[in-house]
Order: structure tokens, then sequence, then C-alpha cells
């Protein structure tokens, strides 16, 4: 899924009133084009992109399934397909994913923050490493966490050691030693002429 300001799209194919019903109250706010079956939705297939395609499946008919997964192209399209108690299930759970994306994406869920990110991280660092009887986490830690920080500042700043030491809140000479020890390479992109 994509971030906030973007409206999720849906395909249903269900004859189903009752669930297409649900399903859109289910996923209000959201781009939902329902059809019985996909040759009476395979114009709009073809015209537009869908995030998700929900497909009702009756045991041993999967000819739709079929439809579906050459109509759309799979790295751009989730497609969910099962009998009714299980969309029924799945359109739950989407609704309750979607809630999660729109808060995070919003930053108005303080389980989404940094801190508790890294928090969690830590925790399973942490507890594969006590069942493995390690020792010295802390220098271990801090070196996992200082790599990915100074390279993604150094890339943010285009290689300029002076604007990713200010960055980081840290002398030039530190930052370079830095680099030295953790032998994070440090590659600057020439702009390209107009």
């Amino acid at each position: 899924m994509s971030t906030g300001s973007t409206v999720l799209s849906v395909l249903l194919l269900s004859a189903d009133p009752d669930l297409q019903a649900q399903i859109r109250q289910d996923l209000k706010g959201v781009a939902i084009t329902a059809a019985k079956d996909f040759a009476s939705a395979s114009r709009t297939v073809a015209r537009r992109t869908f995030d998700v395609v929900i497909l009702e499946t009756r045991r041993g008919s999967y000819a739709d399934l079929t439809e579906v997964q050459h109509a759309v192209d799979p790295a751009r399209t989730c497609i969910l397909a099962g009998p009714r108690p299980a969309l029924r299930r799945i359109s739950g759970a989407l609704r309750d994913l979607m809630e999660e994306h729109g808060r995070s994406a919003n930053g108005g869920d303080p389980g989404a923050s940094l801190e508790h990110s890294i928090e969690s991280k830590i925790a399973d660092f942490v507890k594969d490493m006590k069942d493995g009887a390690a020792r010295n986490l802390h220098p271990m830690l801090i070196k996992a966490v200082e790599r990915p920080l100074i390279a993604h500042t150094l890339k943010e700043t285009n290689g300029n050691q002076i604007q990713a030491a200010h960055l980081l809140g840290m002398n030039r000479n530190t930052l370079r030693k830095k680099i030295t020890e953790l032998r994070i390479p440090v590659r600057r992109e020439r702009p390209r002429p107009s």
C-alpha cells in the first residue's frame, strides 16, 4: 500500500450483494469497483490499475482467478481469492491494516514512532543474543545502528561530509574516523548537465 495521500483502489468480484455491502462498509473511503464476475469487469480491468483484487471463488471453479492473474500486473496488484466466509474475514483484516497504515502515514499512531520501532527491533535483537549467550551487546548494537545512520546521512547529503557531520551533530574529524572504522563507502554523485 502506498502513502496516505493516494487512494487505494479495489476491484471486487462477487455475485453476493451482502458480501459486496460488507466489504464496502469495512473499506469506507476506498475506491471500490464491484462486479459479479471477471467477464463483466474485463473492460474496467483493461483500462484501470487496481491495488487489490478481491475475488470470490467456488470449489472447483477457478476460471476467473486464472483470468485475473493474466490481466493484472502481479508487481502492482494484490489478489485475494477465496470462498465467501474467507472473504468476509479478509475484509475485516484489510480494514484493520488500512487503519494502521493511515495512522502511521499521518503520524497519529504513537506505536508507529521511531522510538517504538527501534524498541521493538532491539527487543528481538537482545532476545536472540541472550539465547546465543552473546556478550558485549552495547558496542555491537551501537555499531549496527551507527553504520546505516551514517551511510544514509552521507547519501542524503550527496557525500558532503561537512553537511553530514552537521546533520549528525558531530565533528567532521569524528565523522571521518567513523567512516574509516565502519568502512563506509563515500560517493558523490555529480549533477547531470541540463
